[in-house]
């Protein structure tokens, strides 16, 4: 006689929103695993399905979750033939053309390049900035002082 194994504590069965008529309703199979995923009410309705060929397929659900919007719940399946146990590959949440998604992530040393360059440019422009200003005090106090000696008809 074959012993039967309890389940973890941790692994939830959820029944399907609809009757599964045959035991390898891939669709029902699909949204069992979302819902398992998906925290209470964070699992809308069927999107689609996708053939990803070699016997696996994709099926898409809206997903509800606060600060999602525009996300898809993705659970794909392996099936070798349709006498076969499907078997669950992933279920993970990716975005919509809609959605709105982090920028490109730029490694370290590209941003830290970037910084230092833009610093050694600021202390070049500064550096340009002052000469400037040394020059300009140069000709201002030249020019005072030219202002405040004789000049050659006043002492004649």
């Amino acid at each position: 006689m074959a012993r039967v194994k309890k389940l973890p504590k941790f692994v939830k069965l959820l029944r399907p929103e609809k009757q599964v008529k045959n035991l390898f309703d891939l669709k029902a199979f699909a949204e069992v695993a979302a819902k398992s995923a998906a925290g209470k009410n964070e699992l809308g309705s069927f999107i689609e399905s996708v053939e990803e060929g070699e016997c696996i397929s994709t099926y898409l659900f809206e997903a509800k979750k606060l600060g999602y919007s525009g996300w898809r719940w993705s659970v794909t399946i392996f099936q070798a033939d349709p006498v076969t146990e499907p078997s669950l590959c992933e279920v993970v949440m990716v975005p919509g053309e809609d959605s709105l998604i982090a920028p490109k992530w730029i490694p370290w040393s590209e941003r830290l390049a970037d910084y230092q360059a833009l610093q050694l440019e600021l202390e070049r422009q500064a550096f340009i900035d002052a000469a400037n200003a040394i020059d300009e005090e140069e000709a201002a106090k030249a020019s005072a002082v030219a202002d405040l000696e004789p000049s050659e008809d006043a002492k004649n």
